[in-house]
């Protein structure tokens, strides 16, 4: 009985080495193909960096809520001197897709929220919480550079 049962688990075994080999053909062809349509296409080439963030946000912002205008939200680095305050709320971006909102906590300490951040559109992220009890919102990147993020937030994932 176990000489059957070798027999029989050999016969799957090598039925299903043939298939992964008879497959290698298409799944090269098509590996070629998708590499052949990227070549020609400069366009795929262009809109890569358009739906990309800007490499100076990348980091962890501090609110700076004296110069909001309006609905427009201004951050700075979390080491700008910022007058005193009780208390800020931030946000850090993460190349990887991860974001972190900050918010005070009981003690006026910053407490992070993890969630994830996706573009939508050129400079339109969508940042979800899906494992908190936050709610998801849409940040328009309006100007980024080393010294300042001016957002618009709008809740629920569509921009004003």
């Amino acid at each position: 009985m176990n000489k059957r049962l070798l027999r029989a688990l050999s016969s799957l075994i090598g039925l299903y080495i043939l298939s992964i080999i008879l497959s290698l053909p298409h799944a090269i062809s098509a590996s070629l193909q998708v590499e052949h349509n990227a070549s020609i296409t400069p366009l795929t080439i262009v809109q890569v960096p358009a739906m990309t963030l800007p490499s100076q946000i990348f980091k962890r912002w501090t609110h700076s809520r004296e110069e909001d205008r309006a609905d427009i939200l201004v951050y700075r680095p979390k080491d700008y001197p910022f007058p005193p305050a009780r208390g800020r709320e931030g946000l850090e971006f993460r190349e990887n897709g991860e974001f972190i909102r900050y918010q005070i906590g009981a003690t006026d300490r910053s407490l992070g929220v993890p969630g994830r951040w996706s573009i939508q559109n050129t400079n339109m992220v969508e940042v979800e919480f899906p494992n908190q009890s936050v709610s998801s919102y849409t940040l328009t990147i309006l100007e980024c550079d080393e010294q300042i993020l001016k957002v618009r937030q709008t809740a629920g994932g569509t921009s004003q």
